[in-house]
């Protein structure tokens, strides 16, 4: 099966650069463009959409396969263009808005259909400063302009996107590459107008470098077009959480890949944006938690054991277990928003200059660890409180009890995050 659509012939042309890390302004690069009513805007409008998420969640999960009908109205709500600066015509939304607007979607709408959708915004923000200026541009006028969409194709089988990629990109001799290989990971690439993907750039024999750290060097983002000849993709998705967002596996059967699509180095570049994975999967993840807990409640509110041991019409809001397991779950999952929230005012003040570079990945996933662990056990205390009918397959409260789980696998995971961390705290960075 190929590749799917491109609205737009135009070529994505980006300048060829260096491999080395790209050097960016600490203390401007999270400056807030939103105003207080414009993230309520967004957050209102993404309420709105939620509507139709929410109707199609339980028969996408059914089928396992991402609604590609929503992909007109998600153009025509303006949201592909949320995470663009101002400048270039888009809403500017930063970390925080992105994870209000993440949050609201999943929790009104449906958790697998907004991580879809959500890579193209993890993408977005992730060139905000990893391109080049002109090449920026380019990218994101044209997504303003024709509301194509990216997928981010960045982790394999072997490793995840911890490991080094085994696709590989060979010189062509004419300043161009032939790529080889496939994501795993391949989320909203049937509807994708727009493919970015990593690749090791190999020897001019197509053999890889020597060593892990000229390997590393090599690594490389690319941008091309979805339509691009030799991209196929394989229905592979069939797991038990997020079904509904469609994430297939991505091949690369002999891509001719042009000079321009060269986008910078992953390593030494994407890693340096890790945020903008981070925030937008712990807004998906309060929204998760915040579904299961706001469809707990409406049930316990109501739900009556009619004649029991303990008197007459007994109703499970009365019971003081429920009042304390339902409080303790609200308040970890606020605990993490606020984590969320608080890291993002962080980074808005520049803390993280003075950060030790390595450990700064683990720093800025600690509201992502925070809202994916609270998520997680949100939707356990649900489950419990709720009772047996909660676990009926396709009913509300059963379906966010399992999207909740693919919420440890989202960089930078749990374990990554503390062993950083703790290494950090025993010197291992100098």
């Amino acid at each position: 099966m190929a590749a799917q659509r491109s609205s737009s012939d135009r070529p994505i042309v980006f300048p060829v650069s260096h491999f080395n890390i790209k050097e960016f302004p600490m203390g401007n690069k999270h400056a807030v463009e939103v105003t207080p009513q414009e993230r309520a805007d967004l957050v209102a409008r993404a309420r709105d959409l939620a509507v139709e998420f929410d109707r199609l969640g339980r028969q996408a999960d059914e089928e396992n396969l991402f609604p590609s009908e929503l992909v007109p109205m998600y153009k025509d709500s303006g949201l592909p263009r949320l995470v663009i600066p101002k400048k270039y015509g888009g809403f500017g939304a930063d970390v925080w808005t992105t994870a209000l607007v993440e949050k609201e979607l999943a929790s009104y709408g449906d958790p697998g259909i907004t991580l879809s959708f959500n890579m193209h915004h993890v993408m977005v923000g992730i060139f905000r400063n990893l391109l080049d200026e002109p090449a920026r541009e380019r990218l994101f006028r044209r997504i303003v302009e024709t509301g194509d969409m990216l997928s981010g194709t960045l982790s394999e089988e072997r490793a995840g996107i911890s490991g080094l990629s085994d696709t590989t990109a060979v010189p062509d001799g004419n300043g161009g590459w032939t790529v080889n290989g496939k994501k795993n990971w391949a989320t909203y690439v049937e509807n994708a107008d727009i493919i970015a993907f990593t690749a090791v750039i190999t020897n001019d024999d197509g053999s890889l470098p020597d060593t892990f750290s000229e390997h590393a060097d090599r690594e490389a983002v690319f941008v091309i077009p979805a339509a691009s000849a030799g991209l196929k993709i394989d229905r592979t998705w069939d797991t038990m959480s997020m079904r509904a967002s469609g994430t297939q596996t991505l091949i690369f059967d002999n891509v001719s890949v042009p000079g321009e699509a060269y986008s910078g180095s992953y390593r030494n570049g994407l890693f340096g944006e890790i945020e903008w994975a981070c925030f937008p999967f712990a807004g998906v993840y309060l929204g998760v938690g915040d579904r299961a807990l706001r469809l707990a409640t409406e049930t316990l509110a109501k739900k009556n054991l009619g004649r029991t041991q303990e008197g007459e019409q007994k109703a499970v809001r009365d019971v003081g277990y429920v009042q304390y397991e339902l409080g303790k779950a609200l308040t970890e999952l606020q605990a993490a928003e606020w984590a969320v929230r608080g890291t993002a005012e962080a980074l808005f003040e520049g803390a993280d200059a003075s950060w030790n570079p390595h450990e700064r990945p683990a720093r800025v996933a600690i509201g992502k660890v925070a809202a994916t662990e609270a998520a997680i056990r949100a939707t356990d205390v649900a489950l419990r409180l709720v009772g047996g009918s909660a676990i009926r397959r396709g009913l509300p409260l059963e379906r966010v009890f399992r999207d909740a789980r693919a919420g440890i696998y989202h960089p930078v995971n749990s374990g990554q995050t503390y062993d950083m961390i703790g290494r950090a705290a025993l010197g291992f960075f100098g």
